[in-house]
């Protein structure tokens, strides 16, 4: 069995796609996601689960979450090493002056391509520093995530791609949650 974390895109945002989350955890009391624990309301989910699909599991969720709301959402999911790894590759990380509430990882769903993202950011003039590695983007908001143009929305336009964003502190809880279930 293996722990996983999956990122629900646009779950009760601005009044939209809302699912309270103690109902959601309900809805997945089934033998696919064991020991499911939930972190704030933005669509956060720490389980472990046989399925040894990442692929598999996103579907599963966007399936019983279309047919029980009606939604049709988005899930990125990531097996426990794997959302480690997305951590600690955030090179921002490694300068001691950064403001860490200003850093945001931006989860791609799907393929990012390099050479599109180096043309966005090449032709921006903007005040975020950013990182492409895999499929995240690093983001440090200088000025705070809410004063940017350069959101989740701005990426999903350019990539062509649909994207997620957790800040630092939702991505910290979230390991601290993993490690939780390994105890």
């Amino acid at each position: 069995m293996k722990a996983y974390v999956a990122l629900l895109r646009s779950i009760n945002v601005s009044g939209h796609h809302i699912i309270k989350m103690a109902d959601l955890k309900a809805l997945l009391a089934r033998p696919e996601f064991l020991n499911l624990t939930t972190y704030l309301q933005s669509g956060n989910l720490v389980f472990e689960s046989e399925i040894e699909s990442n692929e598999s599991l996103e579907i599963l969720l966007v399936e019983i979450i279309k047919e029980h709301y009606g939604y049709d959402i988005k899930v990125k999911v990531y097996d426990a090493a794997a959302f480690q790894e997305t951590y600690k590759k955030n090179p921002f990380l490694a300068i001691e002056q950064i403001d860490i509430k200003k850093l945001y990882y931006i989860h791609v769903l799907g393929k990012a391509d390099k050479a599109t993202f180096e043309a966005i950011k090449s032709k921006g003039n903007f005040p975020e520093e950013m990182f492409l590695i895999d499929n995240t983007v690093y983001v440090h908001y200088s000025n705070g995530y809410g004063r940017s143009k350069v959101t989740g929305s701005f990426f999903e336009k350019n990539l062509k791609l649909f994207v997620t964003a957790r800040n630092n502190n939702t991505m910290k809880n979230l390991l601290e949650k993993i490690e939780n279930l390994k105890r």
